[in-house]
Protein backbone atom coordinates (compact mmCIF):
# COMPACT_ATOMS: atom_id res chain seq x y z
CA UNK A 1 0.00 0.00 0.00
CA UNK A 2 3.03 2.29 0.32
CA UNK A 3 4.01 1.81 -3.33
CA UNK A 4 6.75 -0.78 -2.78
CA UNK A 5 7.26 -4.03 -4.71
CA UNK A 6 8.80 -7.09 -3.05
CA UNK A 7 9.95 -10.19 -4.88
CA UNK A 8 12.21 -13.18 -4.34
CA UNK A 9 15.44 -13.57 -6.30
CA UNK A 10 17.32 -16.81 -5.55
CA UNK A 11 17.79 -16.74 -1.75
CA UNK A 12 17.22 -12.98 -1.44
CA UNK A 13 14.16 -10.77 -1.06
CA UNK A 14 14.35 -7.46 -2.91
CA UNK A 15 12.20 -4.42 -2.14
CA UNK A 16 11.79 -1.95 -5.02
CA UNK A 17 10.30 1.53 -5.11
CA UNK A 18 7.75 1.62 -7.94
CA UNK A 19 8.03 5.39 -8.42
CA UNK A 20 11.79 5.51 -9.00
CA UNK A 21 12.27 1.86 -10.09
CA UNK A 22 15.20 1.51 -7.70
CA UNK A 23 16.10 -1.14 -5.14
CA UNK A 24 15.52 0.07 -1.58
CA UNK A 25 16.31 -3.00 0.49
CA UNK A 26 17.84 -6.46 0.10
CA UNK A 27 16.86 -9.02 2.74
CA UNK A 28 19.36 -11.84 3.19
CA UNK A 29 18.71 -14.75 5.55
CA UNK A 30 17.23 -17.57 3.51
CA UNK A 31 19.29 -20.68 2.80
CA UNK A 32 17.40 -21.75 -0.33
CA UNK A 33 15.43 -20.15 -3.16
CA UNK A 34 12.51 -17.94 -2.12
CA UNK A 35 9.28 -19.24 -3.68
CA UNK A 36 6.58 -16.93 -2.28
CA UNK A 37 6.45 -13.37 -0.95
CA UNK A 38 3.43 -11.74 0.71
CA UNK A 39 3.26 -8.18 2.04
CA UNK A 40 0.84 -7.11 4.74
CA UNK A 41 -1.27 -4.03 4.16
CA UNK A 42 -3.11 -3.61 7.46
CA UNK A 43 -0.44 -1.23 8.74
CA UNK A 44 -1.72 1.38 6.30
CA UNK A 45 -5.28 0.88 7.52
CA UNK A 46 -4.54 1.09 11.23
CA UNK A 47 -1.66 3.56 11.19
CA UNK A 48 -1.88 5.77 8.07
CA UNK A 49 0.99 8.02 9.21
CA UNK A 50 3.32 5.23 10.28
CA UNK A 51 4.42 4.28 6.78
CA UNK A 52 7.71 2.72 7.86
CA UNK A 53 6.05 -0.09 9.82
CA UNK A 54 6.21 -2.49 6.89
CA UNK A 55 6.11 -6.24 7.28
CA UNK A 56 7.02 -8.77 4.64
CA UNK A 57 6.70 -12.51 4.64
CA UNK A 58 8.77 -14.88 2.51
CA UNK A 59 9.22 -18.62 2.51
CA UNK A 60 11.70 -21.22 1.27
CA UNK A 61 11.64 -25.00 1.81
CA UNK A 62 8.90 -24.77 4.40
CA UNK A 63 10.49 -21.95 6.42
CA UNK A 64 8.57 -18.68 6.71
CA UNK A 65 10.48 -15.54 7.66
CA UNK A 66 8.61 -12.38 8.68
CA UNK A 67 10.71 -9.31 7.82
CA UNK A 68 10.73 -5.73 9.04
CA UNK A 69 11.40 -3.96 5.75
CA UNK A 70 12.49 -0.63 7.24
CA UNK A 71 15.28 -2.10 9.37
CA UNK A 72 16.01 -5.16 7.23
CA UNK A 73 15.75 -7.52 10.19
CA UNK A 74 13.78 -10.74 10.63
CA UNK A 75 11.02 -10.55 13.24
CA UNK A 76 10.48 -14.29 13.51
CA UNK A 77 10.99 -17.59 11.71
CA UNK A 78 8.25 -20.19 11.29
CA UNK A 79 8.73 -23.78 10.13
CA UNK A 80 6.34 -26.72 10.31
CA UNK A 81 8.39 -29.12 8.17
CA UNK A 82 10.86 -29.01 5.30
CA UNK A 83 8.37 -29.29 2.43
CA UNK A 84 7.64 -26.14 0.36
CA UNK A 85 4.45 -24.34 1.33
CA UNK A 86 1.75 -24.21 -1.35
CA UNK A 87 0.16 -20.86 -0.49
CA UNK A 88 -0.04 -18.25 2.27
CA UNK A 89 -1.84 -14.98 2.97
CA UNK A 90 -2.11 -12.36 5.68
CA UNK A 91 -5.55 -11.97 7.28
CA UNK A 92 -6.93 -8.51 6.51
CA UNK A 93 -10.47 -8.80 7.83
CA UNK A 94 -10.17 -8.91 11.63
CA UNK A 95 -9.35 -6.51 14.45
CA UNK A 96 -7.99 -8.92 17.06
CA UNK A 97 -4.44 -9.00 15.68
CA UNK A 98 -2.63 -7.49 12.73
CA UNK A 99 -0.15 -10.38 12.48
CA UNK A 100 -2.26 -13.45 11.66
CA UNK A 101 -1.01 -15.54 8.77
CA UNK A 102 -2.76 -18.47 7.05
CA UNK A 103 -0.55 -20.98 5.25
CA UNK A 104 -1.13 -24.22 3.31
CA UNK A 105 1.35 -26.89 4.40
CA UNK A 106 1.57 -29.93 2.11
CA UNK A 107 -0.08 -32.12 1.55
CA UNK A 108 -3.44 -31.22 3.13
CA UNK A 109 -3.03 -28.89 6.12
CA UNK A 110 -3.98 -25.28 6.69
CA UNK A 111 -2.28 -23.63 9.66
CA UNK A 112 -2.97 -20.24 11.23
CA UNK A 113 0.17 -18.59 12.60
CA UNK A 114 0.88 -15.50 14.65
CA UNK A 115 3.35 -13.72 12.40
CA UNK A 116 4.72 -11.58 15.22
CA UNK A 117 5.62 -14.34 17.67
CA UNK A 118 5.72 -17.43 15.40
CA UNK A 119 3.07 -19.20 17.50
CA UNK A 120 0.81 -21.80 15.90
CA UNK A 121 -2.82 -20.92 16.70
CA UNK A 122 -4.58 -23.87 15.11
CA UNK A 123 -4.19 -26.57 12.46
CA UNK A 124 -6.77 -28.28 10.27
CA UNK A 125 -6.38 -31.23 7.87
CA UNK A 126 -8.50 -32.17 4.85
CA UNK A 127 -8.92 -35.27 2.72
CA UNK A 128 -7.42 -33.93 -0.53
CA UNK A 129 -4.17 -32.24 -1.42
CA UNK A 130 -4.60 -28.47 -1.19
CA UNK A 131 -3.11 -26.39 -4.01
CA UNK A 132 -4.18 -22.85 -3.09
CA UNK A 133 -6.98 -20.90 -1.41
CA UNK A 134 -8.96 -17.68 -1.74
CA UNK A 135 -10.94 -15.61 0.78
CA UNK A 136 -14.36 -14.21 -0.06
CA UNK A 137 -13.83 -10.41 0.04
CA UNK A 138 -17.50 -9.87 0.97
CA UNK A 139 -17.60 -12.42 3.81
CA UNK A 140 -14.40 -13.12 5.80
CA UNK A 141 -15.84 -16.37 7.18
CA UNK A 142 -15.97 -17.90 3.69
CA UNK A 143 -12.86 -19.59 2.30
CA UNK A 144 -12.41 -21.64 -0.87
CA UNK A 145 -9.71 -24.31 -1.13
CA UNK A 146 -8.54 -25.46 -4.55
CA UNK A 147 -7.68 -29.16 -4.41
CA UNK A 148 -6.53 -31.66 -7.00
CA UNK A 149 -10.07 -33.00 -7.42
CA UNK A 150 -12.39 -30.08 -6.75
CA UNK A 151 -13.11 -27.06 -4.59
CA UNK A 152 -13.83 -27.15 -0.84
CA UNK A 153 -15.98 -24.26 0.41
CA UNK A 154 -15.52 -23.39 4.09
CA UNK A 155 -18.24 -21.23 5.64
CA UNK A 156 -17.13 -21.18 9.29
CA UNK A 157 -13.60 -19.80 9.10
CA UNK A 158 -12.58 -17.91 12.22
CA UNK A 159 -9.20 -16.76 13.58
CA UNK A 160 -10.16 -17.89 17.10
CA UNK A 161 -10.62 -21.61 16.32
CA UNK A 162 -10.20 -24.12 13.53
CA UNK A 163 -13.18 -24.82 11.22
CA UNK A 164 -15.42 -27.44 12.81
CA UNK A 165 -16.68 -28.96 9.57
CA UNK A 166 -14.75 -30.35 6.63
CA UNK A 167 -16.48 -27.91 4.29
CA UNK A 168 -18.67 -28.44 1.25
CA UNK A 169 -16.87 -30.22 -1.54
CA UNK A 170 -17.89 -29.64 -5.14
CA UNK A 171 -16.44 -30.98 -8.36
CA UNK A 172 -15.52 -28.91 -11.37
CA UNK A 173 -15.59 -30.31 -14.88
CA UNK A 174 -12.60 -29.37 -16.95
CA UNK A 175 -13.44 -26.88 -19.71
CA UNK A 176 -11.69 -29.16 -22.22
CA UNK A 177 -14.18 -31.95 -21.49
CA UNK A 178 -17.21 -29.69 -21.80
CA UNK A 179 -19.07 -29.99 -25.11
CA UNK A 180 -19.49 -26.24 -25.21
CA UNK A 181 -15.74 -25.67 -25.00
CA UNK A 182 -15.21 -26.80 -28.59
CA UNK A 183 -17.96 -24.46 -29.75
CA UNK A 184 -16.04 -21.41 -28.57
CA UNK A 185 -13.70 -21.60 -31.53
CA UNK A 186 -16.55 -22.18 -33.98
CA UNK A 187 -18.23 -19.50 -36.05
CA UNK A 188 -21.20 -19.34 -33.69
CA UNK A 189 -19.07 -17.48 -31.17
CA UNK A 190 -18.74 -17.64 -27.43
CA UNK A 191 -22.15 -16.11 -26.73
CA UNK A 192 -24.16 -18.86 -28.41
CA UNK A 193 -21.97 -21.53 -26.84
CA UNK A 194 -22.36 -19.93 -23.44
CA UNK A 195 -26.15 -20.14 -23.80
CA UNK A 196 -25.88 -23.93 -23.79
CA UNK A 197 -22.95 -24.38 -21.44
CA UNK A 198 -23.26 -27.26 -18.99
CA UNK A 199 -23.34 -26.64 -15.27
CA UNK A 200 -19.79 -27.05 -14.05
CA UNK A 201 -20.44 -27.17 -10.32
CA UNK A 202 -21.92 -30.42 -9.01
CA UNK A 203 -21.97 -32.38 -5.78
CA UNK A 204 -21.46 -35.72 -7.55
CA UNK A 205 -18.00 -36.81 -8.54
CA UNK A 206 -17.80 -37.20 -12.33
CA UNK A 207 -15.84 -39.87 -14.15
CA UNK A 208 -12.08 -39.70 -13.79
CA UNK A 209 -11.41 -39.35 -17.50
CA UNK A 210 -13.64 -36.28 -17.89
CA UNK A 211 -12.50 -34.10 -15.03
CA UNK A 212 -9.21 -32.69 -13.80
CA UNK A 213 -8.05 -29.59 -12.01
CA UNK A 214 -4.36 -30.24 -12.50
CA UNK A 215 -4.26 -27.68 -15.34
CA UNK A 216 -6.16 -25.08 -13.30
CA UNK A 217 -3.62 -22.35 -12.60
CA UNK A 218 -5.56 -20.12 -10.21
CA UNK A 219 -8.77 -19.78 -8.20
CA UNK A 220 -9.98 -16.42 -6.98
CA UNK A 221 -13.14 -14.68 -5.83
CA UNK A 222 -14.15 -11.57 -7.75
CA UNK A 223 -13.79 -8.55 -5.43
CA UNK A 224 -16.09 -6.48 -7.66
CA UNK A 225 -19.12 -8.84 -7.66
CA UNK A 226 -20.59 -10.79 -4.78
CA UNK A 227 -20.75 -14.61 -5.07
CA UNK A 228 -18.66 -14.75 -8.24
CA UNK A 229 -15.47 -16.72 -8.75
CA UNK A 230 -12.97 -17.19 -11.55
CA UNK A 231 -10.96 -20.24 -12.57
CA UNK A 232 -7.84 -19.66 -14.65
CA UNK A 233 -6.76 -22.21 -17.23
CA UNK A 234 -3.95 -21.81 -19.78
CA UNK A 235 -6.39 -21.22 -22.64
CA UNK A 236 -9.46 -19.75 -20.91
CA UNK A 237 -10.88 -18.02 -17.87
CA UNK A 238 -14.17 -19.30 -16.43
CA UNK A 239 -16.46 -16.99 -14.43
CA UNK A 240 -18.71 -18.92 -12.03
CA UNK A 241 -21.90 -17.71 -10.37
CA UNK A 242 -21.94 -19.51 -7.02
CA UNK A 243 -25.64 -18.77 -6.40
CA UNK A 244 -26.86 -20.66 -9.47
CA UNK A 245 -23.81 -22.99 -9.75
CA UNK A 246 -23.30 -22.15 -13.39
CA UNK A 247 -20.69 -20.73 -15.70
CA UNK A 248 -21.76 -17.22 -16.69
CA UNK A 249 -18.64 -16.10 -18.51
CA UNK A 250 -15.90 -17.63 -20.64
CA UNK A 251 -12.83 -15.71 -21.79
CA UNK A 252 -11.28 -17.96 -24.40
CA UNK A 253 -8.05 -17.46 -26.31
CA UNK A 254 -7.91 -18.12 -30.03
CA UNK A 255 -5.91 -21.09 -31.29
CA UNK A 256 -3.07 -18.80 -32.30
CA UNK A 257 -3.24 -16.77 -29.08
CA UNK A 258 -0.74 -16.77 -26.22
CA UNK A 259 -1.78 -18.75 -23.11
CA UNK A 260 -2.43 -17.20 -19.71
CA UNK A 261 -0.07 -17.36 -16.74
CA UNK A 262 -1.81 -15.25 -14.11
CA UNK A 263 -4.87 -13.06 -13.62
CA UNK A 264 -5.54 -10.33 -11.04
CA UNK A 265 -9.20 -9.29 -10.62
CA UNK A 266 -9.88 -5.63 -9.78
CA UNK A 267 -12.17 -4.38 -7.01
CA UNK A 268 -12.81 -0.77 -8.17
CA UNK A 269 -14.21 -1.88 -11.53
CA UNK A 270 -15.08 -5.32 -12.89
CA UNK A 271 -11.83 -5.78 -14.78
CA UNK A 272 -9.06 -8.35 -15.09
CA UNK A 273 -5.31 -7.82 -15.42
CA UNK A 274 -4.04 -10.86 -17.35
CA UNK A 275 -0.44 -11.97 -17.83
CA UNK A 276 0.46 -14.08 -20.86
CA UNK A 277 3.41 -16.35 -21.56
CA UNK A 278 5.04 -13.80 -23.87
CA UNK A 279 5.17 -11.20 -21.07
CA UNK A 280 2.21 -9.21 -22.40
CA UNK A 281 -0.17 -7.70 -19.83
CA UNK A 282 -3.76 -7.23 -21.00
CA UNK A 283 -6.67 -5.43 -19.34
CA UNK A 284 -10.16 -6.82 -19.89
CA UNK A 285 -13.19 -4.89 -18.64
CA UNK A 286 -16.70 -6.31 -18.29
CA UNK A 287 -19.26 -5.07 -20.80
CA UNK A 288 -22.21 -3.36 -19.12
CA UNK A 289 -25.76 -4.78 -19.11
CA UNK A 290 -25.16 -8.16 -20.73
CA UNK A 291 -27.58 -11.07 -20.49
CA UNK A 292 -27.95 -14.40 -22.24
CA UNK A 293 -30.71 -14.13 -24.81
CA UNK A 294 -32.52 -16.90 -26.62
CA UNK A 295 -32.06 -17.65 -30.29
CA UNK A 296 -34.93 -16.93 -32.73
CA UNK A 297 -35.95 -20.62 -32.78
CA UNK A 298 -35.98 -20.98 -29.00
CA UNK A 299 -38.40 -19.77 -26.37
CA UNK A 300 -37.13 -16.98 -24.14
CA UNK A 301 -35.97 -18.01 -20.70
CA UNK A 302 -38.30 -16.56 -18.03
CA UNK A 303 -35.32 -16.24 -15.64
CA UNK A 304 -32.34 -15.36 -17.84
CA UNK A 305 -28.83 -15.67 -16.46
CA UNK A 306 -26.65 -12.62 -16.73
CA UNK A 307 -23.84 -13.17 -19.19
CA UNK A 308 -20.48 -11.63 -18.34
CA UNK A 309 -18.50 -10.52 -21.39
CA UNK A 310 -15.04 -9.06 -20.88
CA UNK A 311 -13.70 -6.91 -23.70
CA UNK A 312 -10.01 -6.43 -24.33
CA UNK A 313 -9.31 -2.75 -23.59
CA UNK A 314 -5.53 -2.45 -23.53
CA UNK A 315 -2.35 -4.48 -23.81
CA UNK A 316 1.34 -3.72 -23.38
CA UNK A 317 4.26 -4.78 -25.53
CA UNK A 318 5.51 -8.35 -25.22
CA UNK A 319 9.07 -9.26 -24.29
CA UNK A 320 11.45 -11.43 -26.26
CA UNK A 321 11.04 -14.88 -24.70
CA UNK A 322 14.00 -17.29 -24.90
CA UNK A 323 15.06 -20.43 -23.05
CA UNK A 324 16.44 -18.33 -20.19
CA UNK A 325 14.22 -15.23 -20.44
CA UNK A 326 10.55 -15.60 -19.55
CA UNK A 327 7.98 -13.75 -17.41
CA UNK A 328 7.69 -14.90 -13.81
CA UNK A 329 4.88 -12.97 -12.16
CA UNK A 330 2.79 -9.81 -12.20
CA UNK A 331 1.56 -7.54 -9.40
CA UNK A 332 -0.99 -4.74 -9.50
CA UNK A 333 -1.07 -1.57 -7.42
CA UNK A 334 -3.51 -2.37 -4.58
CA UNK A 335 -4.51 1.28 -4.11
CA UNK A 336 -5.08 2.77 -7.56
CA UNK A 337 -5.27 -0.38 -9.73
CA UNK A 338 -3.93 1.56 -12.70
CA UNK A 339 -0.37 0.21 -12.79
CA UNK A 340 1.23 -3.22 -12.90
CA UNK A 341 4.77 -4.53 -12.46
CA UNK A 342 6.21 -7.48 -14.37
CA UNK A 343 9.08 -9.60 -13.04
CA UNK A 344 11.26 -11.24 -15.72
CA UNK A 345 13.65 -14.13 -15.19
CA UNK A 346 16.69 -12.07 -16.27
CA UNK A 347 16.23 -9.73 -13.29
CA UNK A 348 14.22 -7.00 -14.99
CA UNK A 349 11.30 -5.31 -13.27
CA UNK A 350 9.06 -3.55 -15.78
CA UNK A 351 6.48 -1.07 -14.42
CA UNK A 352 3.54 -0.42 -16.77
CA UNK A 353 1.11 2.42 -16.01
CA UNK A 354 -2.37 2.67 -17.46
CA UNK A 355 -3.09 5.97 -19.20
CA UNK A 356 -6.37 7.26 -20.62
CA UNK A 357 -7.12 9.52 -23.55
CA UNK A 358 -10.61 11.03 -23.51
CA UNK A 359 -12.46 12.61 -26.40
CA UNK A 360 -15.84 14.11 -25.55
CA UNK A 361 -18.65 12.96 -27.82
CA UNK A 362 -22.29 12.12 -27.35
CA UNK A 363 -23.26 8.47 -27.05
CA UNK A 364 -26.03 8.94 -29.64
CA UNK A 365 -23.47 9.74 -32.31
CA UNK A 366 -21.29 6.79 -31.49
CA UNK A 367 -21.14 4.27 -34.33
CA UNK A 368 -18.29 2.07 -33.07
CA UNK A 369 -18.89 -1.67 -33.35
CA UNK A 370 -17.07 -2.40 -30.09
CA UNK A 371 -18.62 -1.57 -26.77
CA UNK A 372 -17.16 1.83 -25.77
CA UNK A 373 -15.81 2.79 -22.39
CA UNK A 374 -16.81 6.08 -20.82
CA UNK A 375 -15.19 8.29 -18.23
CA UNK A 376 -17.12 9.43 -15.14
CA UNK A 377 -19.58 12.27 -15.72
CA UNK A 378 -18.46 13.93 -12.48
CA UNK A 379 -15.17 14.22 -10.67
CA UNK A 380 -15.37 14.59 -6.87
CA UNK A 381 -18.96 15.84 -7.26
CA UNK A 382 -18.07 18.45 -9.90
CA UNK A 383 -19.76 17.82 -13.28
CA UNK A 384 -17.44 17.33 -16.23
CA UNK A 385 -17.84 20.07 -18.80
CA UNK A 386 -18.25 19.58 -22.52
CA UNK A 387 -14.86 21.12 -23.23
CA UNK A 388 -12.94 19.13 -20.63
CA UNK A 389 -11.07 16.44 -22.53
CA UNK A 390 -8.81 15.05 -19.81
CA UNK A 391 -9.31 13.78 -16.27
CA UNK A 392 -6.48 12.92 -13.87
CA UNK A 393 -5.55 9.24 -14.02
CA UNK A 394 -5.75 8.87 -10.26
CA UNK A 395 -7.23 5.38 -10.13
CA UNK A 396 -9.13 2.84 -12.18
CA UNK A 397 -12.56 3.99 -11.00
CA UNK A 398 -11.59 7.55 -11.90
CA UNK A 399 -10.72 6.45 -15.45
CA UNK A 400 -13.79 4.25 -16.17
CA UNK A 401 -17.42 5.10 -15.43
CA UNK A 402 -19.69 2.82 -13.40
CA UNK A 403 -20.75 -0.50 -14.92
CA UNK A 404 -24.07 -1.07 -13.15
CA UNK A 405 -27.54 -0.75 -14.64
CA UNK A 406 -28.33 2.37 -12.61
CA UNK A 407 -25.14 4.02 -13.81
CA UNK A 408 -26.05 3.19 -17.39
CA UNK A 409 -29.44 4.86 -17.03
CA UNK A 410 -27.79 7.91 -15.50
CA UNK A 411 -25.27 8.23 -18.30
CA UNK A 412 -27.72 7.57 -21.09
CA UNK A 413 -29.27 11.03 -20.97
CA UNK A 414 -26.07 12.96 -20.36
CA UNK A 415 -23.01 14.00 -22.28
CA UNK A 416 -20.57 11.10 -22.30
CA UNK A 417 -16.85 11.04 -22.81
CA UNK A 418 -15.41 7.95 -24.42
CA UNK A 419 -12.12 6.83 -22.95
CA UNK A 420 -9.31 4.84 -24.57
CA UNK A 421 -6.79 3.06 -22.36
CA UNK A 422 -3.16 2.25 -23.11
CA UNK A 423 -0.16 0.94 -21.18
CA UNK A 424 2.92 3.13 -20.85
CA UNK A 425 6.28 1.85 -19.59
CA UNK A 426 7.15 4.25 -16.76
CA UNK A 427 9.86 2.29 -14.93
CA UNK A 428 12.52 -0.29 -15.71
CA UNK A 429 14.89 -1.91 -13.23
CA UNK A 430 17.60 -3.88 -15.02
CA UNK A 431 19.45 -6.80 -13.52
CA UNK A 432 23.13 -7.60 -13.56
CA UNK A 433 24.67 -9.57 -16.44
CA UNK A 434 25.14 -13.29 -16.05
CA UNK A 435 28.28 -14.24 -14.10
CA UNK A 436 31.22 -14.27 -14.32
CA UNK A 437 31.71 -10.51 -14.62
CA UNK A 438 34.34 -8.00 -13.54
CA UNK A 439 33.73 -5.61 -10.64
CA UNK A 440 35.96 -2.63 -9.84
CA UNK A 441 35.36 0.23 -7.40
CA UNK A 442 36.59 3.72 -8.23
CA UNK A 443 39.59 5.20 -6.36
CA UNK A 444 38.98 5.84 -2.64
CA UNK A 445 37.94 9.05 -0.98
CA UNK A 446 40.78 11.34 0.09
CA UNK A 447 41.14 14.85 1.41
CA UNK A 448 42.13 16.08 -2.05
CA UNK A 449 39.12 14.70 -3.98
CA UNK A 450 36.44 15.13 -1.31
CA UNK A 451 34.69 17.91 -3.25
CA UNK A 452 34.32 16.03 -6.55
CA UNK A 453 34.23 12.45 -5.21
CA UNK A 454 31.34 10.18 -6.22
CA UNK A 455 31.32 6.48 -5.25
CA UNK A 456 31.00 4.70 -8.60
CA UNK A 457 31.14 0.95 -9.18
CA UNK A 458 31.93 -0.52 -12.61
CA UNK A 459 30.22 -3.87 -13.09
CA UNK A 460 30.55 -6.39 -15.86
CA UNK A 461 30.50 -5.85 -19.56
CA UNK A 462 28.18 -2.96 -20.28
CA UNK A 463 26.96 -1.68 -16.93
CA UNK A 464 28.03 1.30 -14.88
CA UNK A 465 26.34 1.34 -11.50
CA UNK A 466 26.41 4.42 -9.31
CA UNK A 467 25.91 4.14 -5.54
CA UNK A 468 24.39 7.20 -3.92
CA UNK A 469 25.70 8.37 -0.54
CA UNK A 470 22.39 9.99 0.39
CA UNK A 471 20.81 6.62 1.19
CA UNK A 472 22.57 3.43 2.14
CA UNK A 473 19.75 1.43 0.46
CA UNK A 474 19.80 3.17 -2.96
CA UNK A 475 21.73 2.03 -6.00
CA UNK A 476 20.98 3.92 -9.20
CA UNK A 477 22.09 2.84 -12.67
CA UNK A 478 24.10 5.80 -13.92
CA UNK A 479 25.15 4.73 -17.39
CA UNK A 480 25.38 1.83 -19.84
CA UNK A 481 28.48 1.58 -22.01
CA UNK A 482 28.91 -0.81 -24.93
CA UNK A 483 32.70 -0.91 -25.03
CA UNK A 484 33.71 -4.17 -26.75
CA UNK A 485 32.04 -6.60 -29.12
CA UNK A 486 34.10 -9.43 -27.55
CA UNK A 487 34.30 -10.84 -24.03
CA UNK A 488 35.38 -8.41 -21.34
CA UNK A 489 38.33 -9.54 -19.23
CA UNK A 490 38.90 -6.75 -16.75
CA UNK A 491 38.50 -3.13 -15.65
CA UNK A 492 41.06 -0.85 -14.00
CA UNK A 493 40.34 2.71 -12.85
CA UNK A 494 42.90 5.42 -13.65
CA UNK A 495 41.00 8.35 -12.10
CA UNK A 496 37.60 9.27 -10.74
CA UNK A 497 36.36 10.02 -14.26
CA UNK A 498 37.96 7.30 -16.38
CA UNK A 499 38.98 3.66 -16.53
CA UNK A 500 40.79 1.22 -18.81
CA UNK A 501 38.96 -1.90 -19.95
CA UNK A 502 40.48 -4.79 -21.87
CA UNK A 503 38.93 -7.69 -23.76
CA UNK A 504 39.98 -10.78 -25.72
CA UNK A 505 38.19 -12.32 -28.68
CA UNK A 506 37.57 -16.00 -29.31
CA UNK A 507 40.64 -17.81 -30.79
CA UNK A 508 40.53 -18.40 -34.54
CA UNK A 509 41.63 -21.49 -36.46
CA UNK A 510 45.30 -20.61 -35.93
CA UNK A 511 44.83 -20.10 -32.23
CA UNK A 512 45.31 -16.35 -32.45
CA UNK A 513 43.16 -13.84 -30.58
CA UNK A 514 42.43 -10.15 -30.88
CA UNK A 515 43.34 -8.15 -27.78
CA UNK A 516 41.55 -4.83 -27.33
CA UNK A 517 42.35 -2.05 -24.89
CA UNK A 518 40.18 1.03 -24.48
CA UNK A 519 40.32 4.14 -22.33
CA UNK A 520 36.83 5.37 -21.40
CA UNK A 521 36.02 8.88 -20.21
CA UNK A 522 32.88 8.88 -18.06
CA UNK A 523 31.68 12.51 -18.44
CA UNK A 524 31.53 12.15 -22.23
CA UNK A 525 31.05 8.38 -22.51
Amino acid sequence: WQGLIAYGCHSLVLVVDANSAQTLQVLERHKASVVKVRCTFVDCLYFPLKVLDLKLQSLTLGKIIVWDVATGTARCEIQEHSKPIQDMQWLWNQDASRDLLLAVHPPNYIVLWNGDTGTKLWKKSYAENILSFSFDPFDPSHLALLTSEGIVFISDFSPSKAPASSGKKVYISSPHSSPSHNKLAAATGAKKALDKVKILISNEKPSAESVTLNDCLQLSYLPSKRNYMLLLYPREILILDLEVNQTVGVIAIERTGVPFIQVIPCFQRDGLFCLHENGCITLRVRRSNCSISATPNEEPDPDPVQELVYDLRSQCDAIRVTKTVRPFSMVCCPVNENSAALIVSDGRVMIWELKSSISGRNVRNSSSSASPLYSPVSFCGIPVGAFQNKLPDLSLDNMIAGQGASAGEELRNSFLQEVHLKFLLTGLLSGLPLPPFAIRMCPPLTTKNIKQYEPILAVGEIYMKKILQTSSYSNILADMLHVFPSDLRGIEWISLTGFISFATSTPNNLGLVRNELQLVDLPTG
